[in-house]
């Protein structure tokens, strides 16, 4: 990896760390942080921004210059379940907009400690069903996110198959928070090498999103979810995250149920870097990546 682009993004990752959960500090300046640090004003790529409401909901629907057909990105967005929001994640929403010419919602999801488990995922189940009721298929809709946004992703694929709705045509998961219980002892040894998250704040955040007890839950933590019949998925992540084996895991665990699964893994980066796009063009590249795989039609190339 170049030089620069290491160092860019540890400087950066020193300023994030500003931004992750700590009892010192008031959660209203850490979400204004957050959103301070990935936030934009101007859209990437002329790409094109609504308001919609869903309910009491407000999301942004992007449409790129170029869209194919019907499909549609509903993305949630990352911050722990405790903060980030539509502001902090339109940049990097348009850009994979734009590498998939497809639309993209993006809902304002309900954050814990305030609203905890299950309001973020009943949203972006409404999210979906609104989807829905504007007449796209469950085919014509990616589910995607980053971070705790992946695990709502992730988890809205058994949620909806509880309630006997067809699921969609694939999940794109950036940088999964998988597994709350943070039970995998590869987190605690990656630590020194992410600049972003540390085991202590992640494990905060859980306990913020939902009790102990339900950190199993499937609908919680989705590596204990189940993979049969699993749509299309894609895994993307860093090398040197904490959460690089939650990754890992969430691939073998579908492909070994029958899934067509995508890992891939850019070595020397951290969590969340495919934000970083300002600091590095290894970021615009790997959401070039996932955008060619949606466009392919969300299909793993032959082996």
């Amino acid at each position: 990896m170049p030089t620069q682009d290491a160092h860019a993004i540890r400087l950066a990752g020193k300023t994030v760390k500003k931004a992750l959960y700590s009892t010192k500090v008031p959660l209203s300046a850490i979400r204004e942080h957050y959103d301070e640090i990935f936030g934009t004003v101007f859209l990437p790529n002329n790409v094109d921004r609504t308001e919609v409401e869903i309910g009491s909901l407000i999301a942004d629907y992007l449409v790129p210059e170029l869209a194919i057909g019907k499909r549609t990105i509903l993305y949630a967005h990352g911050g722990g379940f405790i903060s980030g929001s539509r502001k902090a994640a339109r940049n990097l929403c348009a850009s994979l907009a734009h590498e998939s010419a497809a639309r993209l919602l993006l809902p304002e999801y309900r954050l814990a400690p305030e609203h905890p488990f299950p309001a973020a995922l009943e949203d972006l189940y409404a999210s979906y069903v609104w989807l829905i009721h504007q007449g796209l298929a469950p085919g014509d809709i990616v589910l995607a996110g980053n971070g705790a946004g992946a695990n709502l992703a992730l988890a809205l694929v058994q949620f909806l198959a509880e309630r006997g709705m067809s699921s969609p045509l694939a999940v794109v998961a950036l940088s999964p928070w998988m597994d709350l219980s943070l039970e995998d002892a590869s987190a605690a040894a990656r630590r020194p090498n992410d600049p972003i998250n540390t085991v202590e704040a992640l494990s905060a955040k859980a306990r913020l999103y939902t009790f102990e007890a339900n950190l199993k839950n499937p609908l919680v933590s989705p590596i204990h979810a189940n993979y049969t019949a699993f749509p299309n998925l894609y895994v993307q992540c860093g090398s040197e995250e904490i959460l690089l084996d939650d990754a890992k895991r969430l691939a073998a665990r579908a492909e070994s149920e029958g899934g067509d699964v995508t890992l891939d893994v850019e070595d020397g980066m951290w969590h969340g870097f495919q934000a970083f796009d300002r600091l590095t063009p290894r970021a615009r590249i790997a959401v070039a990546r996932v955008g060619s795989w949606i466009r392919a039609g969300a299909r793993s190339a032959p082996r």
